[in-house]
């Protein structure tokens, strides 16, 4: 028996997790960017705020039908402030009103520049905010493999090892010129820096919970695979880091195409750990 079921049955969740998050901290990445950028090249980064835009209402679309019925929505809200999921639905529903509200309002005929940089500084909180209320989001207690702090501390740091890699896509789409000195090689450098944290999370996870067990069956034969999905998820993000790393190291900068094959690559490592999340779900009671 293992947990293969249950995470390919919330295989829209496992999708929201993987995409959203990261979507979210791209999007202030990019948008401290289009802060300091002047003219045309503001234009460009504000406009390519899309792409992160997209990621996060990809994620969060494919979330939706979880709800089941559209009318669960308005009880969802009615919880807030006393549900970490209703919590994360306002959250999220925040963060793509104030980046919708931003990117739209830059088409206005005679758009002012402080309405642009208010709009934005919004949404960048926001997006802040949605990265929280996510990580948070699954603190239940009666579910023992997810009431720990592994699962918080995880989740931001697949948010800060996928959302640097996308932002830098999103960036060399819209020809950021400081994507060709330090700033690439910083983007990269904390992605890195978050895997090497994130990796070392998953392995103290793995020693703190595969061991559990309730009456039916142990975390370990729930997720049987799980020291192979920390090596697949791994293997993936280093490969997609350093498919933009070699361009940045032959001079040539990141290419449109290196960029999305590395966001693919690093988005395919954290669907594997959101996957095996969802394999590791146990009850205190009986039931998986």
């Amino acid at each position: 028996m293992t947990g293969f079921d249950t995470a390919f049955n919330e295989i829209t969740l496992v999708l929201f997790t993987t995409l959203a998050p990261s979507g979210a901290v791209a999007y202030a990445i990019m948008g401290a960017a289009a802060l300091r950028a002047r003219g045309d090249e503001r234009k460009r980064v504000s406009g390519a705020l899309l792409v992160p835009f997209l990621v996060t209402l990809v994620g969060l679309v494919a979330s939706a039908t979880h709800l089941g019925n559209p009318d669960n929505a308005l009880y969802v809200f009615s919880r807030v402030g006393a549900s970490p999921l209703s919590n994360e639905v306002c959250a999220a529903v925040l963060f793509l009103g104030a980046s919708g509200s931003h990117w739209l309002y830059q088409f206005a005929e005679h758009a002012r520049p402080r309405v642009q940089n208010a709009l934005l500084g919004a949404a960048i909180v926001a997006s802040f905010a949605f990265l929280a209320s996510v990580a948070f989001a699954y603190a239940s207690r009666t579910v023992v493999t997810w009431d720990t702090p592994f699962v918080p501390v995880a989740l931001c740091l697949n948010a800060l090892v996928g959302g640097p890699v996308l932002a830098l896509a999103g960036l060399r789409f819209s020809r950021w010129s400081p994507l060709a000195g330090r700033a690439g090689g910083a983007l990269l450098a904390l992605s890195l820096t978050a895997l090497v944290a994130n990796v070392g999370v998953y392995v103290a996870q793995g020693a703190s919970v595969l061991a559990m067990r309730n009456y039916l069956v142990s975390v370990e034969q729930l997720v049987p695979t799980y020291g192979a999905m920390v090596l697949a998820f791994c293997l993936l993000a280093v490969a997609g880091l350093a498919v933009d790393a070699a361009g940045m190291l032959r001079g040539r900068g990141v290419s449109k195409a290196s960029a999305a094959t590395a966001s693919v690559l690093v988005f395919a490592g954290l669907f594997v750990m959101r996957f095996a999340f969802y394999m590791m779900h146990m009850t205190y009671g009986i039931s998986l």
